[in-house]
Formats: C-alpha cells, sequence, structure tokens
C-alpha cells in the first residue's frame, strides 16, 4: 500500500469508530468476543491483550447483561495500522508535522439532525445499566462505562466548548460520577456553574469517532475547542447536533450520549472509586464526587461504546506516548536549549512518569539546562516524577542502555537536583494521607545527570564497544552466512 493510500485510510479510521473497524478487520487486526462477562472478564481479556506491543482490535458482543445489540470495541489508539513504529524516528516524524504547520482548526457544522439521536430515553424510562457497563478491574467500586469518553461543556461566561476525559463511573439506572482532577479545565467550568448555584450541563459520549477521543485526552489552551482541533485533523467539519435538553453540540456520529446535570457537591455526592489506574495503582482511593444526573440517553442503533480502561504501564501495549515525548522536545528547543538530539518516555513510567532527553554537550551547565526545562515545561508539568539527562551515545529508547548510563556516569551526590512544589494529581500513589487530605496535591520531582561531566569528559574511560557504524558494515558483509544476522 502507498503512503498516501495508507494516509488515507488512516483519515478513515480516526474519523468514523465503524469505518474504523471495518478497517481494522480488512487489515487482519480484529479480534471478534462473544458472550464474554463485563464483570472483570472483559478487563481480563484486554488486559491480555496488552501482552503484544501492538495488540489487537477487540470488538466485544452478546455481553452478557445488557442489551444484546450493544458492542465494545478496545484497542482504538494501539493497533499497529493505526501507530506504526515506535522510535525515535516516529517522535520526529510526529515533531516535523507539527513544525509544517499544524493543520487550521475547523469549526464544526450543526446540522439539524444525526445518527445519535437515532434513539432517545428520557425522564423515568433512563436506565444506563441497559447498555455495557464493565467493572474492568477486580478491586473497582463498581462499573465504569466511560475510561475513553467525552465529556463536553460550555464555559458559562463565553461560547468556549470543552471537551475533555475523565473516567465516568454508574451508581443507578441514571446517576454517575465525573471524575476531575483539581485544576483541569472541566473542574474550572463546573465550579463556575456552582458558584451561581446552579447545576453544570454536560454531555458525556460513550463511543465516537477516534480523532475526538485522541483530541479529549489534550491539555489544550482555555478557549480552545477540541471539536474545532478534531475538525482541522480531518481536514473537514465535526457534524454536531445541538443536545435537545443541554443545547450542547454533540457530536452527530457519537454513538451515545448522555445529557446530563453535574449537581452542586453541596447537593449531592456518590462515592466515587476506587479505580485501578495508569499508574498501576488504586492511588485515589475512594471519594465524594458531585452526583451526576442523566436526563436522556441518545443512542444510534446496535451502539458501539469505547473501553479503554487504564492498566499497569508495564504491559507493552501500553507502549511510550510519541506526541507526549515530541512535545517535551519542541519545548526544549523552544526554550533554546542546544543540542538535543532525542527524547523518550520509558515504558514503565507511563504517559508521564519517566522522561529521558538526550544531548551532545556543548557548554558548561548544558545538562541542567536541559533537565530543568524538560521537568518544568509545560508538556511535562503534570505529575512528573523523573528526568533523566544522558549523552547522545545513549539508546534512549533501550531502557537497558538509560539504565547503564546511570550506572557508570551518574553520580548521586553530585549530578541530581531534587525539586519539590510541583503539580500532581490524585493519581499519584506517593502523595501521602495527609496531603491528600488538606488538598495538597503537589509532589518533587528528581533529575538525574548521567552524562559525561562536562569538565573532564574527554578524559572519562571511553566506552568498550564496535562503533555503530563498522558493525553494520560488518553485518551486511555476513549476513547471508549467518543466521543469527538475518533475523
Amino acid at each position: 500500500m502507498n503512503d498516501d493510500r495508507l494516509n488515507d485510510e488512516r483519515t478513515a479510521a480516526i474519523g468514523d469508530l465503524r469505518e474504523f473497524i471495518r478497517i481494522h478487520e480488512a487489515h487482519g487486526e480484529l479480534q471478534v468476543i462473544e458472550g464474554a462477562d463485563p464483570h472483570h472478564e472483559m478487563g481480563a481479556i484486554y488486559e491480555l491483550s496488552l501482552e503484544d506491543l501492538h495488540p489487537p482490535v477487540l470488538l466485544f458482543k452478546a455481553i452478557k447483561g445488557c442489551d444484546p445489540t450493544a458492542r465494545v470495541v478496545m484497542n482504538v489508539r494501539t493497533s499497529k495500522f493505526m501507530v506504526g513504529d515506535l522510535d525515535l524516528d516516529a517522535v520526529m516524524t510526529y515533531r516535523l508535522k507539527k513544525r509544517e504547520g499544524s493543520p487550521d482548526p475547523i469549526p464544526p457544522r450543526e446540522v439539524n439532525t444525526g445518527p445519535v439521536l437515532d434513539n432517545s430515553i428520557e425522564g423515568d424510562d433512563v436506565d444506563i445499566y441497559r447498555f455495557p457497563h464493565p467493572v474492568w478491574h477486580g478491586e473497582d467500586g463498581g462499573p465504569y462505562p466511560g475510561t475513553e469518553c467525552l465529556v463536553i461543556m460550555k464555559d458559562p461566561d463565553s461560547d468556549w466548548i470543552n471537551v475533555g476525559t475523565y473516567r465516568t463511573q454508574a451508581h443507578d439506572k441514571n446517576t454517575i460520577t465525573v471524575f476531575t482532577e483539581p485544576g483541569k479545565h472541566g473542574d474550572q467550568i463546573r465550579r463556575k456553574y456552582w458558584a451561581r448555584g446552579e447545576a453544570c450541563p454536560v454531555v458525556v459520549c460513550l463511543g465516537q469517532a477516534p480523532v475526538l477521543g485522541g483530541v479529549g485526552r489534550v491539555a489544550y489552551a482555555p478557549g480552545v475547542c477540541e471539536l474545532d482541533i478534531a475538525g482541522g485533523q480531518l481536514g473537514r467539519p465535526i457534524d454536531i447536533v445541538k443536545g435537545p435538553l443541554t443545547g450542547i453540540p454533540i457530536p452527530a456520529h457519537a454513538e451515545m450520549a448522555l445529557e446530563c446535570r453535574i449537581l452542586p457537591p453541596e447537593e449531592e455526592t456518590r462515592v466515587e472509586g476506587p479505580f485501578g489506574e495508569w499508574p498501576g495503582y488504586y492511588a485515589s482511593g475512594a471519594r465524594d464526587e458531585p452526583a451526576v444526573k442523566i436526563d436522556a440517553i441518545h443512542h444510534r442503533d446496535d451502539p458501539i461504546m469505547i473501553g479503554q480502561p487504564p492498566v499497569r504501564p508495564t504491559l507493552p501495549g501500553r507502549h511510550t506516548h510519541i506526541g507526549g515525548a515530541a512535545a517535551i522536545w519542541d519545548a526544549l528547543e523552544a526554550a533554546g536549549v542546544p543540542g538535543v538530539t532525542g527524547v523518550w518516555k520509558l515504558a514503565a513510567g507511563g504517559s508521564r512518569f519517566i522522561n529521558v532527553v538526550a544531548i551532545k554537550q556543548l557548554h558548561a551547565g548544558h545538562a541542567k539546562m536541559a533537565g530543568l526545562v524538560a521537568t518544568g515545561c509545560g508538556a511535562a508539568g503534570f505529575m512528573g516524577r523523573l528526568t533523566v539527562v544522558v549523552d547522545e551515545d545513549i539508546d534512549i529508547t533501550n531502557a537497558a542502555e538509560v539504565m547503564w548510563a546511570l550506572a557508570t556516569r551518574w553520580d548521586p551526590k553530585t549530578q541530581t537536583d531534587i525539586i519539590d512544589g510541583c503539580w500532581s494529581g490524585n493519581l499519584d500513589p506517593t502523595l501521602s494521607p495527609e496531603k491528600r487530605a488538606t488538598g495538597n496535591l503537589t509532589n518533587s520531582r528528581i533529575i538525574m545527570y548521567a552524562v559525561r561531566p562536562y569538565h573532564w569528559k574527554d578524559a572519562f574511560p571511553q566506552v568498550n564497544m564496535v562503533s555503530r557504524d563498522y558493525a553494520a558494515e560488518v553485518a551486511e558483509k555476513w549476513k547471508d552466512k549467518l543466521k543469527f544476522l538475518q533475523d
């Protein structure tokens, strides 16, 4: 398949969930599963699939205990077809695309109706339990139908429509909770309504085009509408319909949308959680969260919900965050840090905890400059933990090489910075009970400079290895005769 056709197919796949499924079936990357139990079994199957670096797309049908026509699709962001290779070239390609100019945002186009309004349930007939509501992990406090969902709100002081992704738990047939970390845009908007003594209107989509899930998980600047960003990425506007009850825009081709009200916390709360999160722990525990009342459920015929529950970041299928690494690299260059040769996120640290920066040292203090920027920039500011700065000869995509650099080039006493008072969140497992109780959601960061000390780097012991260029030359010469070179 040529590059143009491949790009066209990928654009089609991210622009429509049903087309996404069709294309993956055609490429042999779809696994259909019938009759699975949503109480733990679906979550276990999903976690087993992540033992592969590029897991198949999973489509669950005939799920026990709910409408037999409803389905759940998983692994919408990790298939080989969608992500390609996972290496520094992928990070650079991501950056080059941005340098060519991010596509201009395209505002959504309002239409009179759409498939999402084919079926509407209101009033006493509302029952979220009619649809799949899996309990993903063994110790979860209840079912979570919303894991890669869209939480859509309108700022009461402007025309800003914000789209975020926040986990959503079901409590009874018409009550859910939406877990939102303090400081996130969704939290800022709902507090404005509460300050006026009002419930916050909200739409929660439980199945939508993959491009919308992609933009929903990114923190754009206040006032930026993620629907516009998604339109720009597709090269066409997202069709929207106004929610009949809330007036909030709903993607017209969404699979399912809930029109809801987030009640002020003094009016009604529910115990949310615990929930197994991406750091690999139940760190946020169980807490009172504002009750969210479902006033209407709109859905397509045979709706497809997206399931993307967090799992431990040690699983291969929860691979590195290419876009996040690219964003830190961009921030380093924007801050004037020279000689950056690569940025990577070690897999065991998930999308945030362990960032590695490779530099070609050009002056005294260069490594510290890179480390401070890579730790404090916007792309790394929330819930980080560890930044490692290494020399350019280290393969930062190889955890063993990063650990080798730490073991042999890092002096803990003289090549370490610890910074306190950094922005963290409830999912951070190291936050003490005392900090959680007082709302002090801050943590410390460590920067380890695993580089040859600049002032005597030329006298640092030489590395014992065959040069990579010569190794490649020898491999090319002998590849037809040595079987181990043919793998």
